[in-house]
């Protein structure tokens, strides 16, 4: 009979942190695409449908407008470093990956602010990364994949 050591079967980038890595890739895309959209929306409001307002312009400066663009460039940015720190198996990813979802969120509420999201989209896009943060602070695989393994 082999005895199969609990611990040893929580290492790797597997099961829920894999789901979290994919999570992660998606949610970047996802912010690249919004940034791009928000450029071209602002610049053309008519593209979004937009046609029976005068101009966005009076609605939501442009600092608002650079505001979100520029910290979410900063947070795909980390997000790239995220990854290279989980691929390399550092021990650095756990208090990063803490890091980036607090800022996160931290950012989203400063959008609601700055007028660049609602309350429903603030709440609905803060959900993962709260999930997140709390795996992370939790997880015996993210232990064991970055501190042990």
């Amino acid at each position: 009979m082999i005895m199969v050591n609990r611990e040893t079967e929580l290492v790797g980038i597997r099961g829920w942190l894999l789901v979290y890595v994919i999570v992660l890739g998606l949610l970047t895309v996802h912010a690249i695409g919004l940034t791009v959209a928000s450029v071209i929306i602002y610049n053309k409001p008519a593209t979004a449908g937009l046609a029976a307002v005068a101009s966005l312009k009076a609605f939501l400066p442009l600092s608002s407008v650079l505001f979100y663009d520029i910290t979410n460039e900063l947070l795909i940015i980390y997000a790239v470093v995220l990854y290279i720190l989980m691929f390399r198996k550092r021990k650095a990813a756990i208090s990063h990956n803490i890091a980036f979802n607090t800022l996160s969120v931290l950012l989203l509420v400063a959008w609601h602010f700055a007028g660049e999201k609602s309350n429903v989209g603030t709440f609905v896009d803060a959900l993962p990364n709260l999930v997140s943060l709390w795996y992370f602070l939790v997880s015996k695989r993210v232990r064991h994949t970055f501190i042990i393994g």
